[in-house]
């Protein structure tokens, strides 16, 4: 007979998922063991396998999750928005405060996916469309006056993801910048770069 689920279950497979991104971040995938998970997360070694059955299980699962999340995150505040600019804010203003809370997270969705099998990695990469195609489609409304091609759409929200994506690894709450001031400067530089671009660099 199947052990059954505790009431609890999710919540402590959320749990493991987050002790886990400690020390992915802290260590390095390969370097990090079952027992320092199952030890950062008060648990035995043992207890892991009712929850993950294995390391890669944790780390996909991990990604998956935290994509997801952000994804929604996302997702919520551009629809909440009215206008293109006020959407942008909103998703600026999302993802800088979402780094910032979790940055070990982050850096695990950003930087270990390429530990995860060829299946793990289709799966991860359709909800990171769904996220780029979003910053696309955004960024064609900034410029509703211009017919600008999905390449260069795409290349542009690249871009607008090369100055949110990394924030986590040099950016100090301590510091004079706070994170809305950070948030508009990052909406402001894009902006200014998308209003500025004539026609025919656009086309």
């Amino acid at each position: 007979m199947a052990r059954p689920k505790a009431l609890d279950y999710e919540d402590r497979k959320l749990d493991i998922l987050r002790a886990a991104a400690v020390m992915f971040a802290r260590k390095g995938y390969n370097e990090t063991l079952l027992d320092d998970i199952a030890e950062q997360c008060g648990i035995g070694k043992s207890s892991l396998y009712h929850y993950h059955r294995s390391k890669h299980a944790i780390l996909y699962g991990l990604i998956k999750w935290k994509i997801e999340d952000l994804a929604w995150k996302v997702d919520a505040a551009v629809e909440a928005a009215e206008s293109p600019e006020a959407k942008l804010h909103a998703m600026t203003s999302t993802l800088v405060n979402e780094y910032l809370r979790v940055p070990e997270e982050i850096t695990v969705l950003l930087t270990m996916p390429r530990h995860l099998n060829a299946a793990a990695k289709r799966s991860i990469s359709e909800i990171q469309h769904r996220i780029i195609n979003r910053m696309v489609l955004l960024t064609q409304a900034l410029r509703p006056d211009v017919e600008i091609s999905r390449k260069k759409l795409t290349a542009m929200a690249m871009l607008y993801f090369g100055m949110t994506n990394w924030i986590h690894v040099w950016y100090r709450p301590t510091g004079s910048i706070k994170a809305a001031e950070l948030t508009d400067m990052i909406v402001r530089m894009f902006l200014d770069g998308v209003n500025g671009m004539d026609e025919p660099q656009l086309k």
